[in-house]
């Protein structure tokens, strides 16, 4: 199974990360689901950026094409 990474941001302070392995993607949402509104996210697949997203409500996170985290935040 592939890892994966999450890289979350709500304007706290140092970005946060969090490894996990799974079938798919997807799963990134189940481990985030507890994030607080606003948190943005990038998700990845080893060097590959996979998604950026911004929670915007309980279960709901909008893709974020555009969005970028700090530039130190980006390498996983």
């Amino acid at each position: 199974m592939p890892t994966y990474q999450l890289v979350l941001d709500d304007d706290g302070g140092e970005p946060r990360r969090v490894a996990f392995t799974a079938a798919c993607p997807d799963f990134a949402l189940q481990v985030a689901q507890r994030e607080a509104d606003g948190v943005r996210a990038e998700l990845w697949e080893g060097e590959r950026l996979i998604a950026r997203m911004t929670k915007v409500a309980t279960n709901l996170w909008k893709l974020d094409p555009d969005q970028r985290l700090s530039p130190e935040a980006r390498q996983p």
